[in-house]
């Protein structure tokens, strides 16, 4: 079963799309399950001002990643990389056995993020 966090982000994705001038884009994918997703973030400085994704896969994965793109909107990316495995996870709420996958996703996007930023600018 879905939690309410899982359902209202599938159900209702405020960032799902693509951006017209994303400065750093980003894709991982789950070879278990073959969950993919792409996200794309435009930058203000240090700040993100706009991200969108493409997610294919369950219905956890396009809920994570809207979560994802959601939570990283108006931060720093200083900010975001400080965040907690803790409060990561905390993010999708409770999940069953078989979304755990999900969580790992979550953590990936995390990672990803640091890195790409990290490596187009340095």
């Amino acid at each position: 079963m879905y939690n309410d966090i899982i359902i209202d982000n599938f159900s209702h994705p405020k960032f799902v799309g693509d951006l017209v001038s994303a400065d750093h884009q980003f894709e991982l994918g789950n070879s278990v399950c073959g969950d993919r997703i792409q996200v794309q973030i435009e930058l203000d400085g240090d700040y993100i001002c706009d991200a969108k994704f493409r997610a294919w896969g369950c219905a956890t994965s396009v809920a994570t990643a809207n979560i994802f793109c959601s939570s990283i909107m108006s931060k720093s990316i200083v900010e975001i990389s400080r965040r907690k495995p803790a409060e990561i996870a905390e993010m999708l709420g409770e999940l069953e056995p078989s979304q755990q996958h999900c969580l790992d996703i979550l953590k990936q996007l995390h990672q990803e993020l640091a890195l790409v930023v990290s490596l187009e600018e340095g």
